[in-house]
């Protein structure tokens, strides 16, 4: 049992708009969920991926208005490879926030690889030798997350039972992951790598057709049934993105 595929990557952004303008309308990518952070609802979660947003093509962003820009650094991600039907030619590029991306043409959106800034010892056993995983020099000084870097890189389970081994697995060599969290479109577990970069293993399902058709997909804010209480003063705070 190895995590051999990304599900989603997070990053930060510092306007949620300009965000969608780019990844939307420049990249190819489709805003499959307009939501909430579940952990700080007063801010949004934002999903890009293809038409349905399967796992394996989203990349995400939680919106943090008043954030400084971020810093590379040990426990974050050197840059992100995205697949997209809008590029010609290999390139590299920055997001509107400094995000480093690394694009190649493609027939639909979606995540390619991610290059880690840390040590990759550390990372043999749980992860394939296949896995879409490369890694930067290593350096001492620790990431500052904030806008443009990433928050978390989440892979592939293909369901619940397959999860809840990977939770005794990584409780057994003390990674002390966090029990199983209920993230409406998928389940997941994270911790943290001893190199400080948090890894989410979340399922395949339910998946984001569950609250709305896709052909509404990400057009209204989307809730957890928790938060369902808050909707009036959420969408009264969030400012409008379309």
């Amino acid at each position: 049992m190895q995590l051999a595929g990304l599900h989603h990557i997070t990053c930060v952004c510092s306007n949620a708009q300009r965000t969608l303008d780019f990844y939307r309308d420049r990249l190819g990518f489709t805003l499959v969920k307009k939501t909430v952070n579940f952990d700080d609802p007063h801010s949004y979660h934002l999903y890009f991926g293809d038409e349905v947003g399967r796992p394996g093509t989203l990349i995400t962003f939680f919106e943090w208005p008043r954030a400084e820009p971020g810093r590379l650094g040990r426990g974050t991600l050197e840059s992100i490879g995205l697949s997209s039907p809008n590029v010609e030619d290999e390139t590299e590029v920055e997001d509107p926030d400094g995000l480093r991306l690394r694009l190649y043409p493609a027939e639909a959106p979606g995540l390619r690889d991610v290059v880690v800034i840390g040590n990759p010892d550390l990372y043999a056993g749980p992860f394939s030798p296949d896995a879409p995983l490369h890694f930067a020099e290593p350096v001492e000084e620790p990431a500052l997350i904030g806008a443009g870097t990433t928050h978390h890189i989440a892979w592939r389970t293909p369901d619940d039972v397959e999860q809840r081994a990977w939770l005794e697995r990584l409780t057994e060599v003390g990674l002390r992951p966090t029990p199983v969290q209920d993230r409406k479109y998928f389940r997941s577990v994270y911790f943290r790598m001893p190199d400080g970069v948090l890894i989410e293993i979340a399922t395949d399902g339910p998946g984001f057709l569950v609250d709305e058709p896709a052909e509404t997909l990400g057009q209204g804010l989307s809730l957890p049934p928790w938060l369902e209480p808050e909707r009036a003063t959420l969408e009264r705070e969030l400012t409008p993105v379309d």
